[in-house]
């Protein structure tokens, strides 16, 4: 899938409400510390970049050709020593045989792992929480059954139920159900979303 469209459409556009709130969860447990931090799924690398200018060491991760010029546009030369992307799909990473993801504080998957195969998504999401060290959170979200994205090639969806289980054995600090109409970059669209913050 060519994502330019919904680039350029974004363009210019703020940290999304999950990876803010998640950023607040951990300094208020960890003060200004930061750590190791994935973006699976950068896309358009403002919260990696985000990430960066806060003084994390941050692995953005994107299948998109232009992910490393994306992600590293107007990221100062000071500070790109903390930031490594890399071109990689999900079914990649799902497949690598070694340490697919290296253990981190941070896995913010924004509005990625939804077009993740159903295929691969539980081997994917068990090397997300392999990867995640003791305290450290994962943020993102996932897509429940009624979002009109689900009549999509390649788009996995789960109930709340399913939700459920994907998340035992975390601490869930945020688990919001998205159920509405609304619009997207493409024009109008229902949207089933779970918002997630858990730690591990």
């Amino acid at each position: 899938m060519d994502w330019s469209d919904f680039y350029a459409d974004q363009a210019g556009r703020a940290v999304r409400p999950t990876f803010a709130a998640a950023l607040v969860r951990w300094r208020d447990a960890r003060g200004p510390a930061t750590g190791q931090a994935i973006d699976l799924g950068c896309g358009d690398g403002v919260e990696s970049r985000a990430l960066v200018a806060a003084g994390w060491r941050v692995l953005a991760i994107d299948a998109d050709a232009r992910v490393v010029e994306r992600v590293t546009d107007g990221v100062p030369d000071a500070d790109r020593a903390r930031l490594t992307v890399r071109r990689a799909s999900f079914e990649e990473l799902a497949s690598f045989d070694g340490e697919a993801l290296p253990a981190t504080d941070l896995v913010y998957a924004g509005f990625s792992l939804p077009f993740c195969s159903g295929d691969v998504f539980e081997v994917l999401w068990a090397r997300i929480r392999q990867c995640l060290q003791t305290g450290g959170l994962f943020a993102g979200q996932l897509f429940g059954p009624h979002d009109d994205f689900a009549a999509w090639p390649d788009v996995n969806t789960h109930d709340r139920a399913d939700v459920e289980r994907l998340l035992h054995g975390l601490t869930v600090l945020q688990l919001d159900e998205e159920d509405r109409d609304g619009r997207s970059f493409a024009g109008p669209k229902h949207w089933h979303v779970f918002h997630i913050i858990a730690s591990a």
